[in-house]
C-alpha cells in the first residue's frame, strides 16, 4: 500500500467509524446484534461454549502463570505504550502473569468468524462490501470495533476467573472513567491481591500518532502474508473523547490516580512520553523513553503511598514489594 492509498484508506475507515457508521461497537451487524449468538442480550448455548472455548485457550497460553495474587494494572490510552513499560516493570516475572487484553479478545473473536464464515455472512457491512467490490481492500481487525463488546465481555469474564484461581493477571485496560477504576479496585480487594498501578500516558497528537502508525505496520505485514488479521483501528470518536480533561491530558490518568487511593495497592507508577519525545525518537530511529513522573508505594497494606524511594530505604532487605524481585530471582526492576 502507498503513502498515498494509506491516505485514501484511513480516511474511508475513519468515515465508516464515525458515530451511528456502520464500523461502530452497536452497529447493525455488530456481533451483538446477530439474533444467532443472542436473545434479548443472553448468550444462546452455541454462542456461549464458543466464549467458554475462548476463555479456556486464552489461559492456556500461559502455563507458567502462578498463584500468588498479585496484579499488575496497565492504564493509559491507545497507543501509550503500555506493553513496553510493562515488559521493563516486570522482567522475567511476566511469564508468572496471564495477560488479560481486551484485543487478544477481538482477534480471536474475528478469527472464529472468518473460520465458520459469519465474518462474511454477518459482521460485514453492506457498506464494506460495496467498497471492496469497488476495489477497496479491508483487513479483519479494521473491523474490530463491530466485537468490541463482546471481547470487553470475555475480558472481564477471564478476569473474574483468573482471580477466583488467585492467578496472577496483568488487567491491561484504558481505564477510561473513574467508575471502572473504582469497580476494577473492589473486584482486586475483595478477591485478596497485591495490586500495582502503572499509568502510562501520552498527549493526544503522540496518541493518534502511534494509532496510524500500528495500522500501518500490521497492514504491511498482513500484505507480506505474515498476520492476515492486519492492523486495528481505533476511531477517533473513541479516543478523542478520552482526552477532553481539564488538564488536557488523558482520563485514564484521573482514574489511575483513583485507582491507586485503594488500599490493595501497593505501588502506583504514572509514565509520560511528551510530543517533542516522540518525535525525536521517530526522527532517530529509536524507541521513545518515557519520563517516570510518579513512583509512590505503601510501606503496610493500606498505609499512606509515600515515595518509592523511601520506601526502599525503610523496607528490610529481606522484604520486597510487590514487583520487585524476590528471593527467588522472579520479580521485576527493583524500587529505585
Amino acid at each position: 500500500m502507498t503513502p498515498e492509498d494509506a491516505t485514501r484508506h484511513i480516511a474511508l475507515i475513519r468515515e465508516l467509524s464515525r458515530p451511528g457508521g456502520p464500523v461502530t461497537k452497536d452497529a447493525p451487524t455488530a456481533s451483538i446484534n446477530n439474533p444467532d449468538w443472542r436473545i434479548d442480550g443472553e448468550l444462546t448455548p452455541q454462542r456461549r461454549r464458543l466464549f467458554e472455548q475462548l476463555l479456556e485457550d486464552t489461559a492456556a497460553r500461559y502455563p507458567d502463570a502462578l498463584s500468588e495474587k498479585r496484579a499488575l494494572v496497565l492504564a493509559g490510552p491507545p497507543g501509550a505504550g503500555k506493553g513496553s513499560v510493562a515488559d521493563r516493570v516486570l522482567g522475567a516475572a511476566k511469564s508468572s502473569f496471564v495477560n488479560v487484553d481486551a484485543d487478544e479478545f477481538k482477534a480471536a473473536l474475528l478469527r472464529q468468524a472468518i473460520a465458520d464464515g459469519s465474518y462474511e455472512s454477518w459482521i460485514k457491512p453492506p457498506a464494506v462490501r460495496e467498497l471492496e467490490a469497488a476495489g477497496e481492500r479491508f483487513f479483519p481487525m479494521e473491523m474490530a470495533a463491530l466485537v468490541h463488546e463482546e471481547s470487553a465481555e470475555l475480558a472481564a469474564a477471564q478476569r473474574v476467573r483468573m482471580m477466583g484461581l488467585g492467578k496472577n493477571l496483568i488487567a491491561d485496560t484504558v481505564l477510561g472513567s473513574e467508575s471502572s477504576a473504582v469497580e476494577l479496585g473492589a473486584q482486586l480487594q475483595r478477591a485478596g491481591y497485591s495490586v500495582h498501578v502503572v499509568d502510562v500516558e501520552v498527549p493526544f497528537e503522540v496518541s493518534e500518532e502511534r494509532i496510524v502508525q500500528r495500522w500501518a505496520e500490521a497492514i504491511a505485514s498482513a500484505e507480506a502474508g505474515q498476520d492476515p488479521l492486519g492492523g486495528r483501528w481505533v476511531p477517533s470518536a473513541y479516543a478523542r473523547p478520552l482526552f477532553d480533561t481539564e488538564h488536557g491530558r488523558a482520563r485514564s490518568q484521573d482514574a489511575a490516580a483513583l485507582l491507586a487511593q485503594n488500599p490493595a495497592v501497593d505501588r502506583y507508577e504514572r509514565h509520560f512520553t511528551s510530543l517533542e519525545e516522540h518525535r525525536a525518537a521517530l526522527d532517530s530511529g529509536r524507541r521513545a523513553t518515557p519520563t517516570k513522573e510518579l513512583d509512590q508505594a505503601r510501606l503496610n497494606r493500606g498505609g499512606p503511598l509515600v515515595d518509592a524511594a523511601y520506601t526502599r530505604r525503610a523496607t528490610p532487605s529481606a522484604q520486597r514489594l510487590p514487583g520487585s524481585r524476590n528471593d527467588r530471582g522472579r520479580g521485576g526492576a527493583e524500587l529505585t
